[in-house]
């Protein structure tokens, strides 16, 4: 059964939401769509992997958006080997987070799953894809700040360091 006063009050409230640039936006949160991700986090000592999207100069963990024909770990696997030209094995999940954001046009509340990954094969492509992917490289963990981190990753990125 569908709470109709609660419905009406979220039709007309607006939130703050950021493109892919960091800059706000105010949309009304009737207009945004579920949008799934997933992301690895491939550790090799005190460094991971991180790959920074071709138009920006903040990095993140690789991954994305999960097709709806797609589980979690088959969206997290497609994504990593599109973006490193990795093959990976997904392990234990690490954490959750979410995000409202603006994305080709499109109002999005983002869920972000992190799990560990291990390489299965593959080599890393230093710049991903040639599509969205810019850079891919092993970074020390303690040199990603919020600076230099993607917005919508960082409180997942600052709550690793300090538990790993």
């Amino acid at each position: 059964m569908v709470d109709e006063p609660l419905l009406e009050k979220s039709k007309n409230r607006q939130i703050t939401a950021f493109d892919l640039f960091g800059k706000k936006h105010k949309r009304w949160l009737n207009d945004f769509k579920f949008r799934p991700s997933a992301y690895g986090v491939l550790g090799a000592g005190n460094r991971v992997l991180v790959q920074r999207h071709r138009l920006l100069t903040k990095f993140g963990f690789p991954g994305g958006g999960i097709k709806m024909d797609e589980s979690i770990p088959e969206g997290l696997i497609r994504e990593y080997e599109e973006e490193t030209g990795l093959k990976v094995k997904v392990g234990k999940l690490l954490g959750v987070g979410e995000d409202y954001f603006t994305f080709k046009g499109t109002d999005v509340h983002g869920i972000f799953i992190f799990f560990e990954v291990k390489k299965v094969s593959g080599k890393i492509l230093p710049n991903g894809n040639g599509q969205d992917t810019g850079e891919v490289k092993f970074m020390e963990i303690d040199k990603l700040t919020k600076e230099n981190s993607s917005r919508s990753q960082w409180k997942f990125i600052k709550d690793y360091k300090i538990f790993k």
